[in-house]
């Protein structure tokens, strides 16, 4: 992933601003990630998430490691402030698709509750 600093708070803030319908999640100093913009890559990351293994940071650096893309950031010390646009969303929700169902499958449990089985059977893993 290409990663593009802009120096100034102010205008990494106009541009988060311009460019709200077109970046994947945003990285706010107050609440980290808590929401993908993209619907189905929102519902891969809810469902994950019901694994203690799994948070949506884990899932934003996978893509920023292994995606195609821009991260744009203003790092300053009151804290990261950044967004990720990436170049094809769908390769983007096949490879997350991939890496959490991996991440699952590496940390079975010996019992799922309720919302580990729905997580389960949305990403068809049977053991």
């Amino acid at each position: 992933m290409k990663k593009n600093e802009i120096d100034k708070p102010n205008d990494f803030l106009k541009l988060v601003e311009i460019k709200q319908n077109d970046y994947l999640y945003h990285d706010h100093p107050n609440d980290g990630i808590d929401l993908f913009c993209d619907k189905k890559l929102e519902e891969m990351g809810w469902h994950s998430t019901a694994f203690d293994f799994i948070t949506y940071r884990d899932i934003a650096t996978f893509i920023e490691e292994n995606c195609e893309g821009t991260l744009t950031f203003n790092d300053h010390p009151m804290g990261f402030n950044g967004f990720v646009e990436v170049d094809d969303i769908i390769q983007v929700r096949e490879d997350v698709k991939n890496f959490i169902i991996k991440k699952i499958q590496e940390n079975k449990l010996d019992e799922y509750d309720e919302d580990q089985q729905e997580a389960l059977e949305f990403f068809n893993i049977k053991f």
